[in-house]
């Protein structure tokens, strides 16, 4: 896998961009927080990168299918670039952006990712074997959370000691990278032709790829179980958690950045740990996704009932090791079973639901902060996840998927 140029470009790309959307996105968030002091404002940022998934999802699901994919990337991060541009521009002066100026920005780098994130999913398995997709996806997941724990330790301290001017300056570079990184990726012509869709219109295109994902026996109930799941991931935005720092812990922003930086650890960890079980993976997708959905959420009631900044840290560490597994385990068996032309579909519209629920509960719960006492917030979290294990427990398809070669539905 790791001789594949080709597969080392696409991880490149992955976290160059991961780095340049969460740094920006780190450094916006804590500056509105520390100018306004609202919570909900400070969400505000999480509206602005989850909405363009809501209204663009099914187009650009199509769009993914019928399109070269790496056109896609280089397209992409070209727009994302322009934003940054923008964002440059808005920042002359007096170095500081209007805060509708950052929600647009922000706005627009997401939307852009509602391609750019599918198009990268869909072609991993384009560009290497069957069997290496778990070892392919953890050691992505593992550099992407290396990438946003870089941010959340580096982030705060940057915008203390640089203007806007000169991150966005950063992140501009970091786009410029990812640009020359997929120009140099060549997916071989045979299995770019069988990722190509059909001929059919756009609309009939769009209501096939909604059909196909509706009667798919581990594409539905896994994308309804990863919906239902994003409701409590809302609680753990950085505006929350932040929120819990200072109310619960009476903490300040350098604790709150202790327990996200012991998060992604514990992700960076889970991911390491998927690469050693890979093969449990392959023979026990399904079992796997339900016991860590457990586990997260008896974890996040664990972590609602810290009581000083450091037991904070340490159940905020555990919690990363169960959600990477399940992360990878939930891709893995996503590009194993689902055909490689309807995955871009698949993934949008996942990517659709997903953020809709999350973009939700992040303001909802930012909104029941000022109502009810934080810690009950993380409880009703935890109770959640406990409830998508159930859900998948009960659904025999999901349980019992492997990602074996006899069980394959894609169309290779």
């Amino acid at each position: 896998m790791l001789r594949n140029r080709h597969f080392l470009f696409l991880w490149f790309i992955n976290i160059a961009t991961t780095l340049a959307i969460e740094l920006f996105t780190i450094t916006i968030l804590v500056t509105i927080y520390e100018q306004t002091g609202s919570t909900l404002q400070a969400a505000g940022t999480m509206v602005a990168r989850t909405l363009p998934s809501f209204l663009l999802g099914p187009v650009a699901g199509v769009l993914v299918d019928r399109f070269s994919r790496k056109k896609i990337l280089i397209n992409m991060d070209l727009f994302r670039l322009v934003l940054v541009g923008i964002a440059i521009w808005f920042s002359q002066g007096d170095e500081k952006m209007p805060v509708t100026g950052i929600y647009f920005v922000l706005a627009g780098l997401s939307a852009a990712d509602v391609f750019h994130r599918p198009a990268r999913l869909s072609l991993i398995p384009s560009l290497i074997a069957h069997e290496q997709l778990v070892k392919a996806n953890s050691f992505i997941l593992v550099s992407n959370q290396i990438m946003a724990a870089t941010s959340y330790t580096v982030g705060g301290w940057l915008i203390l000691m640089i203007s806007l001017t000169w991150i966005a300056l950063g992140v501009a570079t970091l786009f410029m990278l990812a640009i020359i990184a997929a120009l140099l990726i060549v997916v071989p012509k045979g299995r770019e032709a069988e990722d190509a869709s059909k001929g059919e219109s756009f609309w009939k295109s769009l209501v096939s790829g909604w059909n196909y994902l509706r009667q798919h026996p581990i594409a539905r109930p896994l994308t309804i179980m990863e919906t239902v799941e994003h409701l409590p991931h809302g609680i753990w935005t950085g505006a929350l958690m932040l929120a819990f720092t200072t109310q619960a812990l009476q903490g300040n922003a350098s604790d709150w950045g202790y327990q996200v930086t012991g998060f992604f650890t514990g992700m960076i960890m889970g991911s390491l740990g998927a690469l050693v079980i890979s093969d449990w993976l392959c023979r026990y997708p399904g079992l796997i996704i339900v016991v860590n959905a457990c586990v997260s959420g008896l974890f996040t009631m664990a972590f609602s009932g810290s009581q000083a900044v450091w037991v904070a840290v340490v159940w905020a560490f555990m919690f990363g090791p169960p959600a990477a597994i399940r992360d990878v385990a939930q891709d893995s068996l996503l590009q194993s079973t689902v055909e490689r032309r309807q995955l871009g579909r698949v993934y949008a519209t996942r990517e659709m639901l997903r953020n809709m629920a999350f973009m939700f509960s992040g303001i909802f719960f930012a909104w029941l902060s000022a109502f009810v006492p934080i810690r009950m917030i993380y409880v009703a979290g935890g109770i959640i996840y406990i409830l998508t294990a159930f859900y998948a427990l009960s659904n025999k398809a999901l349980r019992n998927s492997k990602m074996n070669s006899n069980t394959v539905i894609n169309k290779n």
